[in-house]
Order: structure tokens, then sequence, then C-alpha cells
């Protein structure tokens, strides 16, 4: 009886002992876009394009070689397959009529119905795929869009990732770099003035390092419909520079105000400041001098030492080898 007692006294202990597991349930992963509105600042989102809605879009050009294939994207119904030629927005009709009867070879919308429209962003709808694959489906959305003049309803898939098929400039973003930018003076790194032209007259201007330029116009340049700044010197020859080249993410060179190419020039001295804006470094140059000529480095590997820190910067093709801040090698 008593050896019964103790086995059911274990039994019970064991049983309270692990009988406070306990499970909790995790909510799926949600979208996370950020809830301040449109500010204007960038034409392409990225995932944040909820902040679209609301907002005005015009349709830029193309350059003349590319006309023929139309836009991509634009359909009458997401829900459907947006390359069935039924469903596509305004298509280019294939020369071929067994495409047309079995709604074949859709998926391309006519350049000249739609090119310069503009259209208001309704609404935005995930894919309806999405669930399915996050790899395939999960970055991309559609945008239910009205055209301006027609009151034509439509989406466009947009996907979130490629910046360079977004074929739209938002209304907001054009007025506001145009407000940035014309009248003021600007000095360029050498490389995106270098063989520059005389919008006007056709001919080669001769540039030097650290001239000083005044945009007079922001625009869509019609050779290949990038967003342009018209610049002109001080001999009144005017040029064209791409928006993207000087403040993009994969800008070629910087652009300095005037104001700020002064304070540049009297912090690193006349030498260092065209050096950086010839896109050149030098023994002796400090990290903020090279950061401005080169860009930030891939990486950057540090070595610690008695009384000395010592830095390798990596660049695509080049290193550079700092003391203590100071730039004492270049390979």
């Amino acid at each position: 009886m008593k050896t019964t007692l103790i086995t059911l006294l274990t039994v019970l202990t064991v049983t309270m002992t692990f009988g406070q597991i306990t499970t909790t349930k995790v909510a799926p992963k949600t979208d996370q876009s950020e809830n301040t509105p449109y500010d204007s600042t960038e034409n392409f989102l990225g995932k944040n394009v909820y902040k679209y809605i609301g907002q005005e879009f015009y349709l830029n050009g193309k350059a003349e070689s590319l006309r023929k294939y139309g836009y991509d994207g634009f359909c009458l119904d997401y829900s459907k397959d947006i390359r069935a030629l039924s469903n596509t927005y305004k298509p280019i009709m294939p020369e071929n009529e067994s495409y047309i009867k079995y709604d074949l070879g859709g998926g391309k919308t006519q350049y000249d119905i739609i090119v310069g429209k503009y259209f208001k962003v309704l609404e935005i709808f995930k894919h309806p795929k999405a669930a399915e694959s996050e790899y395939l489906y999960a970055k991309k959305f559609y945008l239910k869009l009205q055209e301006k003049i027609s009151g034509d309803i439509l989406y466009y898939e947009y996907d979130s990732e490629f910046q360079f098929s977004f074929p739209f400039i938002v209304n907001g973003f054009f007025e506001k770099q145009k407000q940035m930018v014309v009248g003021k003076e600007f000095v360029f790194a050498d490389k995106l003035v270098e063989s520059s032209t005389d919008i006007e007259t056709g001919k080669v201007i001769t540039t030097k390092t650290g001239q000083k330029w005044k945009c007079v116009d922001f625009t869509i340049e019609e050779k290949y419909y990038n967003l342009s700044l018209i610049i002109q010197n001080s001999l009144g020859e005017k040029t064209d520079i791409s928006h993207e080249s000087v403040f993009g993410k994969w800008s070629k060179g910087r652009a300095y105000t005037a104001k700020e190419s002064d304070n540049y020039r009297k912090k690193f001295g006349s030498e260092n400041f065209d050096k950086i804006l010839q896109g050149k470094t030098k023994i002796g140059m400090t990290k903020e001098m090279c950061r401005l000529s080169w860009g930030e480095p891939k990486s950057i590997n540090e070595t610690i030492t008695s009384g000395k820190k010592s830095e390798q910067w990596v660049y695509s093709e080049n290193y550079l080898y700092f003391d203590n801040g100071i730039l004492t090698a270049i390979q």
C-alpha cells in the first residue's frame, strides 16, 4: 500500500511538472509600409507603393527606337491574365489574325495613344497570387488608375523592385524638384559635364573644373526622355544634365550648390577640392575628401595597433589606405 501511494504521488508530480507547456499563436508577417504621406522627394517609392494613392502620374515618353514596342503592364482587369489581348488596355493589334482569334499576343499598349497622358491613382491592390509565391508575386502590385481626360479606368502592374521599369513621373515630384533647382547655381563633378554640347547650337562646350552653372529650367529632354536640368554657364552656353546622374542612387558624381562649393574650397583648399571634382585622390587627403571624390567604399577593413588605427577601403578596382584618418597609400 505504501509503495502504491509513493508511485501515485510520483506520477502526479511528473504530470504537474510537465503540464505547464503552452503554445502561443504568432501572427503571419504583414506588409510594412510607412504611414507618412507622400512628400514628393522620390519618384519611385519601391515597397511604399501605398503612398501613391491620390497622386497624379504623367506617362513619360520613350526613345524613338523603342516606341514600336509600346508599353507593358496596362490592363483592364488585374484579376485576369494581363497578357491576354482582350484584357490589354488599348492593345497593339497583331498582324496575324489567328492571334486575335485565340486572344494571343496581348500585353502591349499602343505608344501614341497613351504617351503623355495624366492618370490619377485611385487604389492599390496586391498581386492576386501574392500568397502563393513570395518570390514571384509578393513584390508586385496593381495600381488602379483613371485617365484624366477620358475617365478610363485601368490597372498598371507595378514591381516594387525595378525602378527602371516604372514609366511614370509623379507630378508632385516633378514640381518639387523644379522648385529646388531652377534659379540655383551649381558646381558639378567633371564627369557629369564633360563632353557636353550646347543644346541650341550642338557645339561642344569647353568645360573647366569648378566652373559654376545656373539651372535655368527643369524639363524632360526629348531624346532619351530623361528628367533633366538645363544649365547655363557664364558665356551663355546651355546644356542638359540628367537629374538621375546628379541626384540619383547610382549617380556618377556629385553636384554642389555654389555655397557648398565655396565652403569646401575654403575647408580643403582649392587644389584639393579641384582633385575631388576631377574624381581623383592624393596622399595626405582626409577620409572626408576621399568619400567626396570616390564615394563610399564597398567595404572597410580596420587594423588597430598601439597608437595607430589603419584602414583599407575597398573599391571595385582600387584600394585606399589610411593611418589615423589620413590617406597614406593608393593601390
